[in-house]
């Protein structure tokens, strides 16, 4: 039998770097964030902006109120990370509508992309109200990258009209003034405003207002 060997010491265990627990911490808190975001999305599409809640949210993440305000700085940080998701989203649609059709004539460019934004806007309803319902307080400025999605949208549609108005205040001018025809006709819509939710007097009156628009265009360059 071997003898036994004294003064022998087994080997210390590594502790992690604390580079490498940063990293696992670092990871753990964007789960953690894209966890919050996905159910705070799914609570908005399902029950509307108002029922987006620091506690309910914090006890379905599985997290306190107070690492969810570390994350998101408040219920408004919260909010205007579910917007800018829904704003990227939006953005992409049109983009992509806006690529597929540049050879047409100016309506049919304005008529797929009124399409495409009434779609969205149908489809995703309660994220796309809170996208332009939402207020933060009075003289508190949104965030530069927040407002950068806002005004891609209004870009698309400058891209969009193109050379068919050469000036560019003009363009920004019509691009701004159409959207908002557009987009206050779908919002009075989807409240009921002027009469009981109809789509397809919807799609009519965005018909409407988009060859108006385009034939106004027209009729300024020729």
């Amino acid at each position: 039998m071997p003898e036994p060997k004294f003064g022998t010491r087994s080997q210390p265990v590594a502790k992690p770097s604390k580079s490498a627990a940063a990293e696992r911490e670092i990871r753990g808190r964007g789960d953690l964030r894209a966890r919050i975001l996905t159910r705070a999305r799914a609570i908005v599409d399902g029950e509307g902006l108002a029922a987006v809640q620091a506690r309910r949210l914090a006890v379905e993440g599985g997290c306190s109120v107070g690492t969810l305000y570390n994350i998101f700085g408040d219920r408004d940080g919260l909010i205007l990370a579910i917007n800018r998701q829904t704003l990227t989203e939006m953005g992409e649609v049109l983009e992509a509508v806006r690529a597929a059709t540049p050879k047409e004539p100016l309506e049919a460019r304005l008529s797929a992309l009124a399409r495409a934004y009434t779609a969205f806007a149908l489809e995703n309803l309660n994220r796309w109200l809170a996208v332009f319902e939402f207020r933060l307080p009075d003289n508190t400025p949104l965030p530069a990258d927040y407002e950068a999605l806002r005004a891609r949208l209004l870009g698309l549609l400058e891209e969009t009209i193109g050379e068919d108005v050469p000036d560019a205040d003009e363009r920004r001018t019509a691009a701004r003034a159409l959207f908002g025809a557009a987009h206050g006709i779908l919002h009075l819509a989807v409240n009921n405003r002027l009469s009981d939710f109809d789509k397809d007097a919807l799609e009519r009156d965005l018909r409407f207002i988009v060859k108006a628009a385009a034939a106004g265009m027209s009729r300024r360059t020729s």
